[in-house]
């Protein structure tokens, strides 16, 4: 299975506690996966940041290949146009390069995280550009502290979730990714053919269960 953590790194994101909160939060992911020999099979990690640009942190790759999972630093604005565009780019690559290697591919699965409104305008263009494609991933987002939650319900087409009113993004994060971590190995090591959902984490709401006017 494949899976895609694509980390916003935008300027809100340093003091809110947000990218501080991440970094801490990534040896217990990658302790969570290399952790099960089921997971460190199947499953295959990918990071992705974006703020004015989006980068690749990590190629997709075995978790148990990699010491650590690198971190995520202070950027500038949030330009989520950029993260769809490189994300399609990287899932195409990814999947091309996987079935050359003679493995078969479920649909990806993407942990998409940000704290903030994006700030480009044709966002929705590479939204739409990446799920209108036969490979297009299973979403699953989440927003924190400045993040709309109706840009976030858009975003996650298989589950939305966002912090509840008063809760930092510090604790909503450190759940948020402990979260992740549920999803990827529980998914791994059920039938290994469909995602498993935790209930929401604490401090975290569906949004498909909520009116988006009483937020």
């Amino acid at each position: 299975m494949l899976f895609y953590l694509v980390c916003d790194e935008s300027g809100s994101m340093g003091p809110n506690g947000g990218i501080e909160t991440i970094n801490q939060s990534l040896p217990e992911l990658h302790y969570a996966m290399v952790s099960d020999p089921l997971v460190v099979d199947k499953a295959r990690l990918s990071i992705i940041a974006f703020s004015d640009e989006a980068a690749v942190h990590l190629p997709l790759t075995q978790v148990s290949e990699v010491a650590e999972l690198p971190g995520v630093q202070v950027g500038g604005s949030t330009q989520y146009g950029k993260a769809f565009k490189l994300l399609r780019e990287t899932i195409e690559s990814d999947i091309t390069e996987q079935k050359a290697n003679g493995y078969r591919i479920l649909r990806p699965c993407v942990f998409f995280i940000t704290d903030g409104v994006p700030s480009d305008g044709k966002w929705q263009d590479e939204l739409d550009q990446l799920m209108n494609h036969k490979w297009a991933p299973n979403v699953i987002a989440f927003g924190v502290d400045g993040a709309r939650p109706d840009i976030i319900r858009k975003v996650g087409s298989l589950k939305a979730f966002m912090a509840e009113s008063g809760v930092s993004a510090g604790p909503a994060l450190a759940s948020i990714m402990e979260s992740v971590g549920q999803t990827v190995v529980q998914s791994v090591t059920g039938n290994g053919r469909k995602l498993v959902l935790p209930p929401p984490p604490p401090g975290v709401v569906d949004l498909d269960s909520v009116d988006l006017d009483l937020m």
